[in-house]
């Protein structure tokens, strides 16, 4: 019953916006017609009128069945027929009006607000608005902006497009210019677009105002000037049609509105061309029957029978942003829909389930463009292009389906016209498959650069694929780890609270309590202890009551675990931790994970008394030059394209630390580098009461920890011999050729 009610408002909006464009757009017979039928209706009664009103829109002939209508109905028979199916027969629920429910409609929204000017893409913030944010979220639904569908579009296409008939402006013949600009429309009219993730419709939607603003422009150049005395039908001027225009959604609300929004577009689009011909009215209703917004879930659908691959031009949109591991736990059902899916869609490909929902789609774009011309072009979160996700993902679509990136927007933070803005860092990739002649562009921030080959981390380079297993740092450089893990149901944790309880209660056994730090403790400064009881005589605490009933809690939590070896052994030493790495000497701490907003990780340099949990790797020792490095924007660089990623979150691990290019630095080099890396701790110092977190907060970073890793990073920078002003992109690509030196 609440999905009907549901989908009975959802329909209702999307009609109630049609009829308020209608009266302000001129297609029903007089201005303010929809008020003007509603105003006299009583609050109670306004859902019967609108069911009048939606039956008359969608009725071709309406004397069949009763040839006394139009005398009966007077009101309803001024409102012509509009046809497409948006007011076909369906009982939906109307929900009860309220005197300030009409007065919004009424006076606000149809007296209050002119529509004939309104932006179909708007339609994409109306859709959003309908769905709270949770179910956008998990279903990864975000409305795009303008701006942002046309980073997809214009490299694409459409900048071609532009170059095309600012080319035919420049000819002196007028029968040059006319016939070019005819066969340039006729190009525009046999260009087909599919959307296979098409929400709302935004995409569909602006692709085909750009190409009816481009056909007015033709067919300006045609008229050359000339005035028109004979204009004859709209169709005999206007080719471009949203009959071009397919996709599939899986929202039965998003598909309504996409189908609206082009309508609307059609309109619009169709009164430039009339003002341009200097034409009489033209008649847009009743509509066309528009069939080719398929509702249904992409993944399961033959794309071949929305459009078929021979017929296709391009491939374009914004699949959804949800990743398996972002989802939360209690959505089994969308969890399991997922899988599904992935399975359905990668089959036999190895570690597919590491892999973001969104790049089923790519996969299926692939499989529809082998053997044809088919151009694509995706928005995507950034972790598709990063991590273990690239040899897995970029690996199989170079590799076996012949897919060549021919652009890319690398990472950059999204942004749209929509409350409740997405938080997310994403990239475009547009590609083909088979050979590609053209020249290729990487898009990344203001710079637009021209390159030779894209690969799948979206760097100017070849293809090359960083080892995600455990791999040794070169240089006998010390191994990193993670820390000890606990496996304990909080058994062996203490917050600061239980830690003085417990100190003051047993002091003499306060030795047997450490400070213990993960991620969070590292990055916030938050505090916590832990029971470390490894090499100390059971003797000490073995009859302690508050140990012991910890310990109760550890043996319970590791009968539970799903993991044989704890489960088998739950009863084994459970006062110590399950998995013990600490080592016996201080160590540089590195977080797992951490936020991807800030320009450095927050790294320390930690006592061996405090023991690291395994939300943080681990190097044992205290070198500051490896401090210097990882701590510098070409190491960052390296992080932002190799390192895995939980949403924008960094999740670091050993391979990337270990995969780092590091140089063989002399002597006199890593003095250099010690010396740097004190002054970036020397600054940390300066601000005893603030932590990491505040430190390295990107709006409120303190000058002299700027100054401090400034200097650090030129230094660097000129180690790796590299200019001062490298790019992210330059960095990486020098420190991917070195990659491929030290892995041959």
């Amino acid at each position: 019953a609440d999905e009907q009610i549901k989908h009975s408002i959802n329909t209702l909006c999307v009609r109630l916006v049609f009829c308020l464009y209608a009266e302000d757009a001129g297609l029903f017979p007089t201005k303010e017609q929809f008020y003007n039928y509603l105003e006299p209706v009583k609050p109670n009664k306004m859902g019967l009128a609108l069911k009048a009103l939606f039956k008359t829109l969608d009725t071709k002939d309406r004397k069949a069945e009763d040839p006394f209508w139009e005398d009966e109905n007077p009101e309803l028979a001024q409102f012509p027929y509009v046809n497409g199916g948006l007011f076909a027969d369906e009982d939906i629920i109307i929900p009860p009006f309220t005197e300030k429910l009409k007065d919004i409609i009424l006076n606000k929204a149809s007296r209050g607000f002119d529509w004939s000017d309104i932006s179909p893409t708007i339609f994409g913030a109306v859709f959003e608005s309908t769905l709270n944010p949770d179910t956008r979220r998990e279903g990864g639904m975000h409305y795009t902006s303008i701006e942002n569908i046309h980073k997809v579009i214009d490299p694409l296409f459409l900048d071609d497009l532009k170059a095309k008939l600012e080319k035919i402006k420049q000819y002196k013949n007028q029968k040059t210019i006319h016939d070019k600009a005819v066969a340039f429309q006729e190009e525009l009219a046999n260009l087909t677009f599919f959307d296979p993730a098409c929400g709302s419709g935004n995409f569909l939607t602006e692709t085909f105002l750009s190409l009816r603003r481009l056909e007015n422009e033709a067919i300006r150049l045609e008229l050359g000037g000339e005035s028109v005395l004979d204009v004859g039908q709209a169709k005999d001027w206007i080719k471009v049609s949203i009959q071009q225009f397919s996709g599939i959604e899986i929202n039965d609300f998003a598909v309504s509105v996409a189908k609206t929004a082009l309508w609307i577009a059609e309109d619009q689009m169709m009164k430039e061309t009339q003002d341009l011909l200097y034409a009489p009215d033209w008649d847009f209703l009743p509509l066309k029957t528009y069939t080719r917004i398929h509702e249904g879930n992409a993944l399961e659908m033959d794309w071949n029978k929305v459009i078929p691959n021979y017929a296709c031009h391009y491939i374009i949109g914004n699949p959804p942003f949800s990743g398996l591991s972002a989802l939360p736990a209690k959505n089994k059902k969308l969890k399991k829909q997922q899988t599904e899916d992935m399975n359905r869609v990668f089959k036999d490909l190895p570690k597919h389930g590491k892999l973001d929902y969104v790049t089923a789609w790519y996969e299926k774009a692939a499989d529809m463009m082998q053997g044809t011309n088919i151009k694509a072009s995706f928005v995507s979160t950034n972790s598709i292009t990063q991590g273990e996700q690239v040899g897995i993902l970029w690996k199989h679509l170079i590799e076996d389906k012949n897919l060549t990136i021919i652009f890319a927007y690398r990472s950059f933070v999204w942004n749209n016209e929509a409350k409740d803005t997405a938080k997310v860092h994403c990239v475009i990739v547009g590609f083909t498959c088979g050979k590609y002649k053209g020249e290729k562009t990487l898009f990344e921030g203001e710079k637009v650069k021209k390159v030779d080959h894209i690969n799948g981390y979206l760097i100017d380079y070849d293809d090359i694929y960083v080892k995600s297993r455990k791999v040794v740092p070169p240089y006998n450089m010390p191994l990193m780890s993670q820390g000890s893990k606990p496996i304990d149901g909080g058994g062996l944790i203490l917050k600061s609270d239980e830690y003085n309880k417990f100190i003051t209660e047993y002091p003499e056994l306060k030795d047997l309590v450490k400070p213990y730090m993960g991620a969070s403790e590292l990055i916030k400064g938050k505090r916590r202890y832990c029971f470390w009881l490894k090499d100390v005589d059971s003797k000490r605490f073995v009859n302690n009551k508050l140990i012991r009933e910890r310990l109760k809690i550890v043996i319970e939590a590791r009968r539970k675990s799903p993991t044989k070896s704890v489960h088998d052994h739950a009863e084994e030493a459970p006062y110590l931790f399950s998995q013990i790495r600490q080592p016996d000497v201080d160590y540089i701490a590195v977080p797992s994970p951490s936020s991807g907003n800030r320009k450095y990780i927050p790294m320390a340099i930690l006592s061996k008394n405090i023991i690291a949990s395994n939300r943080l790797y681990i190097i044992p020792s205290t070198s500051l030059w490896i401090f210097s490095v990882l701590m510098s924007s070409v190491h960052m660089a390296w992080v932002n394209v190799v390192t895995g990623r939980l949403k924008s979150d960094f999740s670091y691990s050993p391979a990337v630390y270990a995969n780092f290019p590091w140089l063989d630095f002399t002597n006199e080099q890593k003095a250099q580098l010690n010396k740097s890396a004190q002054e970036i701790l020397d600054a940390r110092e300066k601000y005893p009461d603030d932590s990491l977190a505040d430190l390295y907060d990107p709006l409120g970073m303190p000058p002299e920890l700027i100054k401090a890793h400034k200097e650090n990073n030129k230094l660097i920078l000129k180690m790796y011999n590299l200019p001062a002003d490298s790019s992210e992109a330059d960095i990486v690509a020098h420190l991917f050729k070195m990659y491929e030196k030290l892995t041959k």
